[in-house]
């Protein structure tokens, strides 16, 4: 009898070896186990593949070439660069130190991503220690760049002098053909030219900002640089091709990669209510963009 109750409880006593080592005795999984599940939870899946991405992308004044390599490259204006754009500029092809995180969307000429950009100022801070900033870009495709010249630099290759020629022909021609035309303007008649006249007047006045300062002191006052950026952006194809919404993200995204020293970038704000995005510079002025009438008004703290 002695002997079967021993043989029982030694049964019962493996069976509850081997449920403590399948788990942490609460139902947790195992230590691997969590580990490989938040891998999994925290991939970002590419809308479409890199593949489907090679070309040239533009966003303001930046481009950045996706090539076949499966890498990003800056393409930078440079005198002494070795790529000739179809408008006679020259540019090096750099190494693009933007973090792709993942392709969102891609969608004919437009292209959005969510990539890291860097910020000196974000170093060491509480949301981005590495002091690279996720941001969603949305990038048009551009047609000043030939592929296969692009491909060769990259590729180390130099690029050859008939590439070159070819380039520097077809500007010349379109230099040319604009030329010839010239006449035709000249020709216009003095009844033309004062309607043009009258015309221009009024875009100029319907182009004006509600700003507390009128547009000559703008030009002259101490945050003219930024204020002057901005009314650029505000001009571009990427910004008004968008709704309200859209437009103050990337007003607010815009402000942000400027990384200028005079504005305070803790300041940026984006109102989506109002569809505004302010902040502060010079540490004395708040600019306001308002993203609905496309308008920039200054104020001034007393």
């Amino acid at each position: 009898m002695k002997r079967k109750l021993f043989l029982i409880m030694a049964f019962c006593l493996s069976a509850l070896m081997i449920t403590g080592c399948s788990d942490q005795g609460d139902g947790t999984p195992s230590e691997t186990s969590a580990v490989q599940t938040e891998k999994t939870d925290t991939t970002e899946a590419d809308a479409v593949p890199f593949s489907e991405t090679v070309g040239v992308w533009s966003y303001n004044d930046e481009f950045v070439f996706h090539s076949s390599d499966g890498n990003r490259y800056l393409l930078k204006e440079d005198s002494s660069g070795t790529v000739q754009s179809t408008d006679g500029k020259s540019y090096s092809v750099q190494e693009c130190d933007y973090r792709l995180y993942q392709i969102k969307h891609l969608e004919n000429d437009k292209l959005t991503v969510s990539e890291g950009r860097y910020f000196e100022t974000a170093l060491n801070s509480k949301d981005y220690p590495d002091g690279y900033k996720k941001l969603v870009i949305t990038y048009e495709k551009s047609d000043l760049f030939d592929a296969d010249t692009l491909e060769k630099a990259v590729k180390g290759e130099s690029v050859s002098a008939e590439t070159m020629a070819e380039t520097q022909g077809e500007t010349e021609a379109v230099t040319t053909e604009s030329e010839t035309s010239a006449p035709e303007t000249e020709s216009v008649t003095e009844t033309e030219q004062a309607q043009s006249e009258t015309e221009s007047e009024t875009s100029e006045s319907e182009a004006s900002t509600s700003a507390d300062e009128d547009a000559s002191t703008a030009e002259e006052a101490e945050y003219a640089g930024i204020y002057k950026k901005i009314e650029d952006f505000l001009e571009t194809d990427n910004y008004k091709q968008k709704d309200p919404g859209n437009r103050s993200l990337e007003v607010f995204n815009y402000l942000h990669n400027l990384a200028d020293a005079n504005i305070e970038e803790a300041s940026i704000t984006n109102d989506t209510a109002k569809n505004e995005v302010s902040f502060k510079c010079y540490e004395k002025y708040t600019i306001i963009v308002n993203n609905t009438d496309g308008t920039i008004t200054v104020n001034t703290e007393s």
